[in-house]
């Protein structure tokens, strides 16, 4: 299954390990952003690591992903141009 991962931790140290991890079970695509397609056992495998790591008040969010319709996307660009953003939907 396809997954969105973002986590929001204040402690350097930590936010940096939780990277490393996630790294290894995905890609980043943000700062914060990550899209991992895991299997069970691998989402098994990534919950006991980030386990290990959090702490009270760290954050960590995984959105699944509908792998129904993998190509289709939802995008909001900003233009400085334009006041209102640009939608596409592909």
């Amino acid at each position: 299954m396809k997954f969105v991962i973002a986590y929001d931790i204040s402690n350097d140290k930590r936010r940096e390990r939780v990277a490393r991890v996630l790294l290894h079970f995905g890609e980043r695509v943000q700062k914060s952003v990550f899209v991992a397609v895991l299997d069970p056992e691998q989402q098994s495998e990534l919950k006991r690591e980030l386990g290990v790591l959090l702490r009270q008040g760290d954050r960590v969010e995984w959105f699944p992903v509908d792998l129904r319709n993998p190509d289709v996307q939802l995008s909001w660009l900003s233009d400085p141009s334009n006041e209102d953003p640009v939608h596409t939907f592909e």
